[in-house]
């Protein structure tokens, strides 16, 4: 499908909000805008709700392969230095990585120099920013990953520099009716990936929080959508990502829960595991493209809980060991988008964070019992360790995530997929708290810095098949729902 324009009523309604000058005081600088490419997932168009933004020539300065990448913090590490062998043990690259190099405050606020520390003598940083009483806190951290707030808690239980629960609550109650409001991006897109993920953000942010007018709003499309799927019964992993809303609201919502919820996502998944196709041929087999590891596993193993049936966890491990077979770097720890990327230099952010995030999906509901569970864990712990040194000094991961320069402006869907599997491997035990932590505040920081008061969230790439720039004003539904799912680890860990 083509890619659009926005509807009238939704270039009106950003054109309002964006009064409100959402790269003020440095908060997103560098943001530009660029033709979308085609195709995000399997030739899928999408819309640019781009308004009012400059266009930037694509390309830029592109970091030669195989060069050094700048960690956060200054400290150099070498990009794809380090081989994490394939299932094996992973070594960090270059070493543990230091946090960004000092927090930008919101509007109105000072700017931390770079490395340095930001000192909050009883502020309030704005847009639910941490609030710091007395003191200053160091981010920066020494060379080799020592950290000064690496896992400290301030007074009362709060994660030092990160926002309180209630401020994490708020933000996600302007940006949830924000985005309802805008509504989908296209009217033959109600129950297409683009809209789930977003509710999946959506029954996230219900789940961790309790606020009952998040399940509502997810009801309420599930009941519009008649709990069914795209070109429902469908082997597209696009397609069958709605099951993944309609299932988590049946098992969030047990006394009010019917079958009918997921019969439309069990009769699709039910097609795959008559007759799986594995692999990544191109338009032939099943999950050929790694965005289709967030998409579909998700919804399979949420039907193997539902009904206490281990074949579809079997179904899982077949189609998932499949795809990344044939797309996994063991050299750089990273994801190929598709075939077509094999042996080549380019890793998208948001098709890492697909799968990253994907991970978290899947052993939210997978038994420890399952033969190919710790296979999930270990992978976590490979990328998580492979994305370290291109986390950039705005806290966020550039589209072309190890050429960040390519595409030098911040980029929310896939840095919030990425700090949702950060979050969530800390809150499981599974990632090192001392070297994640600060990894994850200062994306939660550089994401707040595209988001306005309003509640509209910005610096959303485009849907496509490849690394692009994205607008200071540029949101996309799905890039909503990569936020709120950050948003909603990060609130478990604050709670």
């Amino acid at each position: 499908m083509a890619n659009k324009l926005p509807p009238a009523s939704r270039t009106s309604t950003l054109l309002v909000s964006l009064a409100v000058a959402l790269c003020t005081a440095g908060s997103v600088g560098g943001c530009s805008s660029a033709g979308p490419p085609a195709g995000e997932t399997g030739g899928a168009g999408g819309d640019t709700r781009n308004v009012g933004g400059t266009t930037a020539a694509a390309g830029g300065t592109t970091a030669s392969p195989g060069g050094t990448t700048a960690s956060p913090g200054g400290t150099t590490a070498t990009p794809g230095g380090t081989t994490a062998t394939p299932g094996g043990t992973t070594t960090a690259p270059g070493g543990t990585a230091t946090s960004p190099g000092g927090t930008s405050a919101r509007s109105g606020g000072a700017t931390a120099s770079s490395g340095g520390t930001t000192a909050r003598t009883g502020g309030t940083m704005s847009s639910g920013a941490a609030t710091k009483t007395g003191g200053a806190s160091a981010t920066g951290g020494s060379s080799g990953g020592a950290t000064s707030s690496g896992g400290a808690t301030s007074s009362g239980g709060a994660v030092a520099g990160l926002p309180a629960a209630a401020d994490i609550l708020a933000t996600m109650k302007s940006v949830i009716p924000y985005e309802i409001k805008l509504g989908p991006e296209d009217s033959s897109w109600v129950n297409k990936w683009t809209e789930a993920t977003f509710y999946i953000g959506v029954m996230a942010s219900y789940l961790a929080t309790n606020e009952a007018t998040f399940l509502t709003d997810a009801t309420n499309w599930g009941t519009k959508n008649k709990w069914t799927l795209l070109e429902s019964p469908t082997r597209s992993a696009d397609n069958q990502c709605a099951g993944q809303v309609y299932e988590d609201i049946y098992l969030a919502n047990a006394s009010g829960a019917s079958a009918t919820m997921y019969t439309s996502t069990k009769a699709s998944i039910d097609l795959i595991k008559a007759s799986p196709k594995p692999g990544i041929a191109q338009n032939t087999d099943d999950w050929w493209w790694c965005d289709a590891l967030f998409m579909a596993p998700g919804g399979v193993v949420r039907l193997g809980k539902i009904a206490n049936d281990a074949s579809y966890y079997s179904l899982l491990d077949t189609e998932w060991s499949a795809t990344q077979k044939g797309l996994f770097d063991s050299k750089t720890g990273l994801f190929w988008r598709d075939s077509s990327y094999v042996n080549k230099t380019t890793y998208w952010s948001r098709g890492n964070g697909w799968v990253m995030g994907g991970i978290v999906r899947v052993l939210q509901y997978l038994p420890a019992t399952d033969a190919s569970h710790d296979s999930y864990v270990t992978l976590l712990k490979t990328m998580a360790a492979a994305i370290v040194p291109y986390q950039q000094s705005d806290g966020t991961w550039h589209s072309d995530l190890t050429h960040p320069t390519t595409y030098n402006n911040p980029e929310v869907s896939g840095t919030g997929l990425i700090a949702y599997a950060l979050a969530y491997g800390i809150n499981q035990g599974l990632l090192d708290r001392a070297t994640y932590l600060p990894m994850v505040i200062a994306a939660w920081n550089g994401m707040m810095k595209c988001v306005t008061s309003a509640g509209l969230v910005g610096c959303i790439q485009a849907t496509g098949s490849a690394p692009a720039a994205a607008a200071t004003t540029e949101t996309h539904d799905y890039g909503v729902g990569s936020f709120l799912l950050a948003a909603s680890e990060i609130y478990n860990m604050v709670k």
